[in-house]
């Protein structure tokens, strides 16, 4: 019953990758829900030439040669999606494993053309500290292997299948990380992917408007808490600027309307969107608040075969359980309106008090403000909100040449909107100043959130 000619008969909706809405920014061309997948105990034979691997899920039983083919026997134990690929090209493979928190082992191969070893350490490295964190934080890890499989450029994607992604050859494994500055795009598109074997694959959503969220929104949330680990919290504004910026990008090019959050029917939210409010929210409740909530969420719907299957309603209410009523304001900010701010770092002075202590003044200018579905803008009425502030010395360079930020001050706030002066004291000589400095708010223009520090 998955023919067009059987969808229309039968009254039921299209399919998730007909939607011109259902595209990854990643390339990943279907986006599976619950209502649209059968559960599969599966189990797969595929032949080749000799010179080739074939890969698809599931465990290999049984690998041979006959009559000039080269023959792979898959079987997956457990039942999974009916969603899956199949990939098969003249491999190396990189083999390694990764530790579970019970001190278990997930076989990890890397199947890659036998000329691109660049940047293996990176998916690696993404493979191995996500499933021992993920597993710790959202619930253990559903298989015994995982594995990642390059794919000519001929497409450009990469997407989570049970235990097995392929991922395009445009996707890093040539790309040149010699500034070690450089975006590390390899180690968080390949955390993303891995992410979905919980967002996705143990938890899949339901066919409702904005159920699509769990899977992608969870996933770059993953992603980016997993980079933060890898590359330090005062680091991230170069990952949270990029996710800002797309999704500033993409409602600036929306041709009919943009639905609140928790009603998303559009990539440019399910992902840059997504990611920002839930990485804000964790900075507001705390690390653990969230990872309790999420837990719980993936206790409640993880591994399920029959219905209920959850929407994001049902993300929502898990989230709201853990959010304290004083912070419940950014809950429905972000979730149940548009909410955009300007926030402005306008003057900042340092005194010096005595030898590497300064006072520092420093004016700001805040509103919060709410968009309509067609992008009417009007300021919001509120007494004040948690904004960080903060003070940061000159950047240096850490142990491996990475350009490193350092913070002097960094605390929340109550901002009220209009301007406000605030002066405090810090330790070690000021060079840059400024609210809302890591752009952890949907900010329309963050450019003007930080500025010089001018010492008297």
């Amino acid at each position: 019953m998955n023919s067009d000619e059987d969808r229309k008969k039968y009254g039921l909706p299209p399919k998730p990758e007909d939607l011109p809405e259902h595209r990854d920014p990643y390339g990943e061309r279907t986006l599976l829900f619950a209502d649209d997948a059968d559960f599969i105990q599966f189990e797969t034979v595929v032949s080749t030439i000799p010179s080739q691997i074939a890969v698809a899920p599931g465990y290999l039983e049984r690998e041979w040669e006959d009559n000039g083919r080269r023959y792979f026997h898959y079987i997956q134990d457990t039942p999974i999606q009916a969603f899956f690929t199949f990939v098969s090209a003249e491999f190396d493979v990189l083999r390694d494993e990764a530790v579970m928190p019970d001190g278990s082992k997930v076989n990890l191969e890397i199947f890659h053309d036998p000329k691109h070893k660049y940047n293996l350490d990176r998916f690696l490295s993404a493979y191995q500290d996500g499933i021992t964190y993920f597993s710790k934080t959202y619930g253990d890890f559903q298989f015994r292997q995982m594995r990642l499989m390059e794919f000519p450029r001929y497409s450009t994607f990469a997407q989570s299948f049970p235990n097995t992604v392929p991922f395009a050859e445009s996707f890093g494994w040539v790309a040149d990380f010699k500034d070690p500055d450089d975006f590390d795009y390899v180690y968080y598109v390949t955390a993303h992917e891995l992410a979905h074997q919980w967002w996705g694959h143990q938890i899949t959503p339901n066919y409702t408007r904005g159920s699509n969220l769990i899977s992608e929104s969870l996933a770059e949330y993953s992603a980016l808490i997993l980079t933060k680990r890898r590359y330090g919290k005062d680091n991230m504004k170069r990952f949270l600027k990029e996710e800002l910026d797309n999704y500033l990008s993409g409602r600036s090019n929306e041709g009919k309307k943009e639905n609140t959050f928790i009603n998303t029917n559009r990539a440019y939210q399910w992902y840059y969107k997504g990611s920002l409010i839930l990485y804000g929210l964790q900075d507001l409740i705390g690390q653990d608040a969230m990872d309790s909530a999420l837990y719980a969420f993936n206790q409640e719907f993880g591994l399920k075969e029959t219905p209920p299957f959850p929407g994001s309603y049902d993300l929502y209410r898990h989230l709201d359980a853990v959010t304290p009523d004083s912070l419940k304001y950014y809950l429905d900010d972000t979730w149940n309106k548009i909410t955009l701010y300007d926030n402005k770092a306008e003057e900042v002075q340092a005194k010096r008090i005595t030898e590497g202590e300064y006072e520092i003044t420093l004016k700001v200018k805040s509103q919060k403000l709410y968009s309509d579905e067609t992008g009417r803008e009007e300021n919001a009425q509120y007494e004040s909100d948690y904004i960080d502030i903060g003070v940061f010395a000159a950047e240096d360079k850490d142990e491996n040449g990475r350009t490193r930020v350092n913070p002097l001050y960094i605390q929340k706030h109550k901002i009220r909107p209009g301007e406000s002066t605030i002066t405090f004291k810090v330790k070690g000589e000021p060079v840059k100043a400024g609210i809302d400095p890591y752009n952890k708010l949907i900010d329309r223009l963050p450019d003007d959130n930080s500025i010089a520090v001018e010492i008297n």
